[in-house]
């Protein structure tokens, strides 16, 4: 897919979901540096992400164990093998659910049973197949919880296995935690959701017993050993318990776990907030939101089911209408399982002759019909936009307050002092004829200036004197290579821009490179004119970033034969596949920007070819799988003589 071509909705700025930062890549690191990269890898005197991950959850919940899968999905299948359900037994679930709960069920051979809705909630049981179920699988969906005790009293000889995938955490009115109410109780931990590992499941249970089945039946019919020899392959031994198989979540995904699990109590306050203003709002619009009050306030909802009135559209037609007003996607109650596109279990063999077992779905069908769900990640926004999202639902006439946050942008100047070109960078950001609040660090390597550095038109710019001592590298690649990283690392602006002293930026080069950004598009990037001391486009006839010869005069023709390099020799044509861009014509994500390195041990023939950061740069966003993308426009004006061609230093 070109991402290119993708239609752009305004830019409102929604939170992205997950949360992640650098933090979130350190818990990950620290996981890959254990050498323990799943509950089979190799033993490891750090601590096992997955225990501690599985750990903390339990307590979050209260409940005594848990034993993280690889998906909810898998959490279901092994929640009900340790119950030891299977062929003959019915299974008892809403209509109203993702496909893969009935999947689950058709995986240990039981038949799936599927209860219609209710009027005031797809939690509630309106028609039944069956009166005496093996198992019920209580869901609870949308802010709304499915009431346990009700349940235990209407089918008193069932288990109940909680799903708590939608209300993670979150509490009751009489203060339980969703997740500890269950005989069994599972999560999805899947990216979506509001706790996450990325994909991963959970089984929580108070029961030892229970729980050692579950350890087996997930980690191939092992356990964890009691006492680890130091001639063990691994952390493991037999359980003689029950027949497993590996639905083990890695290492790594249990350390996002870690990760993400400490973000939560903040997270749930703001969303708690926000909802129940957004629902007030709405409901004075005449739009309803059926929802468990204190699933709101717990702040830990998968999302929010918003009723649709009658004569305002189709759920369709509203999921089109915010998107194209306010750029976030909405969702659809899901559709009756048995009824849905998703649910063939003809097509598989193992499951051809287990069928399933429905009422009436008429209940579930009039939620999917009539409703939207505006997802969780969205009350993380700021109230503008909220209040943007509601004017968009609801078609009100009344103009909506821009709430367009305008990007920042912090641009990186690295020098010595000594190049009178300085000031004219430092023009050039000055002029930039962009919609964003663009700050400049100077980063001046070498005694601190004794005047103030001149930058016009520029109200936020702040100059850092780095330590002209033994701290960075004498040599010039190497050095400004530190000096790029240590500017990366205090970045705080949206995007980050790297501009050398010597260089400079037609007016629109910001602007351009923005307007691809915006596309989700982490790293972008300008051609370049190549200018002289006097900033006068100038024809060259070797490629000036190796030393003079024949070579040089090679590379340049086979550029200009590939149409990298036009035929005048003025325009370089900078791209991914042409394996060269100048740092000062991109623009990053600054996210993205901590996580590469602007320096690696040179071999001595790229150090005769010049191999510069901007090279390690973009080996990494290759490496990485990058999406970038190039504005087409030569806005960068670059001087040559610098320190890569000092052999044009007198053009």
């Amino acid at each position: 897919m070109n991402q290119q071509n993708l239609p752009v909705p305004a830019d409102r700025r929604w939170p992205v979901w997950p949360e992640t930062d650098e933090w979130s890549v350190q818990a990950v690191g620290g996981a890959l540096l254990s050498g323990r990269l799943a509950v089979s890898g190799a033993r490891s005197t750090w601590v096992s992400r997955n225990v501690a991950a599985a750990r903390a959850l339990a307590d979050r919940a209260g409940r005594e164990h848990c034993v993280l899968t690889t998906s909810g999905s898998s959490a279901i299948l092994v929640a009900l093998q340790a119950l030891g359900i299977g062929p003959g037994d019915v299974v008892l679930m809403p209509a109203t659910t993702w496909v893969s709960c009935a999947t689950s069920v058709l995986r240990v051979g039981a038949t799936p049973a599927f209860y219609d809705a209710d009027e005031e909630s797809p939690c509630l049981i309106g028609d039944t197949p069956v009166d005496s179920p093996a198992v019920v699988l209580a869901i609870h969906l949308y802010a709304q919880h499915t009431d346990i005790d009700a349940l235990r009293v209407r089918f008193p000889d069932s288990l109940i296995i909680e799903d708590a995938s939608h209300s993670q955490l979150s509490l009751t009115e009489d203060g339980r935690r969703i997740g500890s109410l269950g005989d069994i109780s599972i999560m999805s931990l899947q990216a979506t959701k509001v706790i996450t590992s990325g994909e991963g499941g959970a089984v929580l249970t108070d029961d030892e017993e229970v729980a050692a089945r579950a350890e087996s039946l997930v980690m191939d019919s092992r356990k964890r050993a009691e006492l680890v020899t130091a001639s063990a392959a691994n952390e493991l031994e037999p359980a003689f318990l029950l027949h497993g198989a590996n639905h083990s979540v890695s290492e790594v995904s249990a350390a996002l776990l870690l990760d993400q699990l400490d973000r939560l109590p903040a997270q749930a306050a703001l969303r708690s907030r926000a909802v129940l203003r957004f629902v007030d709002r709405l409901a004075a619009e005449g739009w309803y939101c059926p929802s468990d009050n204190w699933a709101l306030r717990s702040g830990n909802f998968y999302g929010l089911a918003v009723r649709v009135p009658d004569g305002r559209g189709t759920p369709d037609e509203v999921v089109a209408r915010v998107s194209a007003a306010t750029g976030l996607t909405l969702d659809r109650v899901y559709p009756p399982v048995p009824e849905g596109p998703l649910y063939r279990p003809g097509t598989v063999k193992q499951y051809t002759g287990i069928g399933h077992l429905t009422a009436s779905t008429k209940g579930s069908r009039w939620w999917h019909d009539t409703h939207v769900v505006v997802p969780h990640h969205a009350f993380l926004a700021s109230d503008d936009l909220l209040d943007a999202l509601v004017d968009a639902l609801t078609g009100s006439s009344t103009p909506t307050r821009s709430v367009t946050r305008r990007p920042s942008v912090e641009v990186v100047v690295v020098t010595k002092g000594d190049r009178p070109s300085l000031e004219a960078a430092l023009a050039g950001v000055a002029a930039q004829q962009v919609d964003a609040d663009v700050r400049v660090t100077v980063w001046w390597d070498g005694p601190a200036p004794r005047d103030r550095v001149a930058a016009p038109g520029i109200p936020d710019l702040r100059v850092i004197t780095v330590d002209t001592g033994r701290v960075l590298p004498d040599a010039p690649f190497e050095r400004i290579a530190a000096l790029r990283q240590l500017a990366a690392q205090t970045c705080d602006a949206d995007f980050t821009a790297f501009l050398d002293d010597d260089n400079a930026w037609a007016p629109d080069h910001l602007a351009s490179l923005l307007a691809l950004a915006s596309r989700d598009l982490p790293a972008v990037h300008s051609w370049r004119t190549l200018v002289d001391s006097d900033s006068r486009p100038v024809a060259v006839d070797r490629f000036p970033w190796l030393p003079p010869g024949q070579e040089a005069v090679d590379r340049w023709r086979s550029l200009q034969q590939a149409g990298v390099v036009d035929a005048e020799g003025t325009v370089v044509r900078d791209g991914v596949d042409a394996g060269m861009v100048d740092m000062g014509a991109w623009l990053f994500d600054t996210r993205l920007l901590r996580l590469l390195r602007f320096s690696r041990p040179r071999t001595p023939d790229e150090v005769a070819g010049r191999l510069g950061e901007d090279d390690v740069v973009l080996e990494q966003l290759g490496r990485l799988g990058v999406p970038t993308a190039c504005t087409g426009l030569p806005s960068l004006r670059y001087r040559l003589g610098g320190m890569s061609n000092p052999e044009y230093a007198t053009i």
